[in-house]
């Protein structure tokens, strides 16, 4: 899973997100909202799915935007670290697929990562 926070939901930011984490040849599946469509001309597999009840057509996507925006309304009060919170998240997510190496993952991104001081994290 990826987040990122963008300016406006249109046809043109989706593509510029979707092109810098994607490969061309990957498949896409979404609903039918017009702002996918473009997409098409980009991404050759990719399919769009006429929307039923929200949670019918991607019960497990939903359940992690739900997860998220509970975990978020919760834990955290500040927009100014919107992006640090959905990373955060979004690493909690995709963890939970890898746990046989988890121990090791930390031991290696705390090796490779610089520290990070008090008076950056309140910038």
């Amino acid at each position: 899973m990826y987040g990122k926070i963008i300016k406006q939901s249109s046809s043109k930011e989706l593509g510029t997100f979707l092109e810098s984490i994607l490969k061309k040849d990957v498949s896409i599946k979404n609903n039918k909202w017009r702002e996918y469509q473009p997409l098409r001309k980009e991404f050759c597999n990719h399919q769009q799915v006429k929307s039923e009840k929200k949670e019918n057509n991607f019960p497990d996507l939903h359940r992690a935007i739900m997860g998220f925006k509970g975990w978020l309304k919760g834990m955290h009060q500040h927009v100014k670290h919107l992006q640090a919170y959905i990373d955060e998240d979004c690493y909690r997510f995709n963890r939970n697929f890898i746990k046989e190496g988890i121990f090791d993952n930390l031991l290696i991104r705390m090796v490779n990562t610089p520290p990070v001081t008090y008076k950056q994290v309140i910038a």
